[in-house]
């Protein structure tokens, strides 16, 4: 019943971040030949800075190769990171913040419900709208290349999913765990926004200089690189990171809203 009441008060941002990038994967997918077609972007591509292209992850000589080249530097770079983010500070604001910041999470451990059914059913709200935002995105992916025949390889195109979703689990419960170090759901999304700011930013820098290349080791965003699965260069230990990370301040997150102080 708890997790029921909490997909239903929330299934409004979740629906809208998993339907609208879906929405927008699909109609990219349904002008790509037509773009591929005319030349034009890849010409584009290639007359940019190298280092500009570097930022955003973009091989100028492989982006209209195919579809999942195209969306491995348009789509998976610097969009999916700032849509992750946003997608993981709702996700903590939602379901942590603002119920600790109004009194609203003191009604549910009157109920009674303990604080540690309380975590887990808000960690399966975060699968679950994990698994609708994914899901969908290759679903709808699927779906063009159905019907406008794309040629899309769906192995790369599940292994894509399957990183992305690691990644979004991820920022979700470090974001989680951040919003219960705070009574104040404003200054917990300003120190959530700011932290995964900052590693936005170092992955930027990153890839302005190879004199800062090891900045990208500090960097979660590191951990998600769809050019090197679409180069088969992305190796398992990429996902065995994500998957400690995602143990860790999952354990993190419990110790912490456990002993959190809750009196109004």
């Amino acid at each position: 019943m708890l997790i029921r009441s909490m997909f239903k008060q929330n299934r409004g941002w979740i629906l809208g971040y998993s339907v609208g990038t879906s929405v927008y994967l699909f109609f990219l997918a349904a002008i790509f030949p037509s773009i591929q077609e005319t030349g034009l972007i890849e010409a584009k591509l290639e007359s940019l800075p190298p280092e500009l292209l570097e930022v955003f992850q973009i091989d100028a000589t492989m982006a209209m190769d195919n579809l999942l080249n195209l969306l491995s530097s348009n789509y998976y770079g610097l969009i999916f990171y700032v849509l992750a983010v946003l997608f993981a500070l709702t996700f903590a604001s939602k379901l942590l913040a603002k119920p600790v910041d109004s009194g609203e999470i003191m009604l549910y451990m009157a109920a009674p419900i303990s604080r540690v059914t309380y975590v887990w059913s808000t960690f399966i709200i975060l699968v679950i709208a994990v698994g609708l935002f994914v899901g969908l995105n290759g679903f709808s992916l699927m779906v063009a290349d159905v019907l406008f025949d794309l040629q899309i390889d769906y192995a790369v195109l599940w292994m894509l999913q399957l990183n992305g979703a690691l990644m979004l689990l991820v920022l979700g419960v470090v974001a989680y765990m951040l919003a219960s170090l705070f009574d104040d759901s404003s200054k917990s999304y300003m120190v959530t926004g700011g932290i995964f700011t900052f590693f936005l930013m170092v992955n930027i820098i990153n890839g302005v200089s190879e004199q800062f290349e090891w900045l990208g080791n500090i960097s979660f965003f590191s951990l998600f690189d769809a050019p090197a699965i679409m180069r088969e260069e992305f190796g398992g230990v990429h996902f065995i990171w994500l998957i400690g990370l995602l143990i860790v301040f999952s354990a993190l997150s419990f110790f912490r809203f456990t002993r959190k102080d809750l009196t109004i």
